[in-house]
């Protein structure tokens, strides 16, 4: 038997938990496939403060106001000098803050409070696009076979991605950035008071993000390049490796034993975002530098309008996907001229690979950038 249902999404981050819930609210029979894998790794996400008018556009600031998040007034940074930069707490506390968001914990929230308009199912075993309706196999929430179809499409799966795959989509990479991230005992620094700390190094750069008052999460992030490269795999190497940090060593606990989680942070956009009935969103649309910022707040904000689009879309009016497209598309061009001019206020070691390939903007052999 053959289930129907309006739209199919493919992915249950932040950003396809929240579209779910937007297309719910505007009368849409969503289906929902998304791979169970328990996340080992916790990140504590950044949202700046100029992202609370979507947080209460969104309905989120309910969630917030639990012990698994808390405000926060900013980030201190060590970039182009040995001077830690401190934020502006005092104009910080004259507004709303910003927030550090348990995102993992976050998305348990949000998919607790779902409709029953929204039904889920396991992960895409097979994805067929017929002339008016796309046919999905999946598995039900007992492991039984199941055939889904649905008029559109939407993919928040990630940076795998499935509808690239499925479609043949090209990507524009732009670097090879990877991240090496840990989570350990939170260590308290006098001059920190909030600690999200930024700090160059000669061949990455590293962060610290307090995840809770019991822990924080640690992060390396270099290029294959990097002589150190492999030995950021083990959380023993890493007072060594950075023993000319200033601020980042003095977060690392020696002889503590914690499994490295290397993840894929480059930065990446899809050629295509939307199609005749299908759009993507979130990473698997397009990822950021983690320098940035943008990855939590921009999915947030790509499921606010990939919502906005799929209803108009409903309502017979396609001219929305479109707008959605060149939007998505015109915020990566200015996050990336924003990224490099972000890298080039780091010139101490300007002649080193790493910081070389970071200060301007080199597009991979399989296609160019989209304008």
């Amino acid at each position: 038997m053959i289930k129907t249902f309006d739209c199919a999404l493919i992915g249950m981050g932040i950003s396809g938990v929240l579209l779910a819930r937007k297309l719910a609210s505007v009368g849409l029979h969503v289906a929902v496939f998304h791979d169970d894998k328990p996340i080992k790794t916790s990140f504590a996400e950044s949202l700046p403060a100029s992202i609370n008018p979507l947080l209460a556009r969104l309905g989120l600031h309910p969630y917030l106001h639990h012990s698994a998040h808390f405000p926060c007034s900013g980030t201190y940074s060590s970039w182009g000098s040995v001077v830690l930069k401190q934020p502006d707490v005092e104009r910080a506390l004259q507004q709303k803050p910003g927030w550090k968001v348990d995102k993992s914990y976050l998305i348990s929230q949000l998919v607790e409070d779902l409709p029953e308009a929204v039904v889920m199912f396991g992960k895409v075993s097979g994805l067929e696009q017929q002339r008016a309706y796309w046919q999905i196999s999946s598995k039900n929430h007992m492991g039984e076979a199941v055939q889904v179809s649905a008029r559109f499409v939407a993919d928040a799966s990630g940076r795998q991605g499935y509808l690239p795959r499925a479609l043949n989509i090209p990507r524009h990479y732009f670097d090879k950035l990877m991240a090496f991230v840990v989570n350990v005992p939170s260590v308290k620094i006098a001059q920190l008071q909030h600690p999200v700390l930024v700090e160059a190094q000669q061949h990455c750069w590293s962060l610290v993000s307090q995840v809770s008052e019991k822990s924080t999460m640690l992060a390396i992030f270099s290029n294959q390049t990097s002589p150190d490269f492999e030995r950021y795999s083990a959380f023993e190497n890493w007072y060594e490796v950075s023993e000319k940090s200033i601020y980042f060593k003095q977060f690392i606990k020696k002889n503590i034993h914690v499994p490295v989680r290397k993840v894929n942070a480059s930065s990446h956009i899809c050629s295509q975002l939307t199609g005749r009935n299908w759009l993507m969103l979130g990473d698997a649309a397009m990822s950021f530098d983690p320098l940035s910022s943008h990855g939590m707040t921009t999915a947030m904000y790509m499921a606010d309008k990939a919502g906005e689009a799929i209803a108009q879309y409903f309502s017979g009016k396609s001219q929305g996907l479109d707008d959605y497209s060149e939007q998505m598309t015109s915020i990566y061009n200015t996050y990336l001229n924003e990224l490099v001019e972000r890298y080039n206020g780091e010139q101490r070691w300007s002649s080193e690979p790493f910081w070389q390939s970071k200060q301007s903007i080199n597009v991979s052999n399989e296609c160019a950038l989209v304008y």
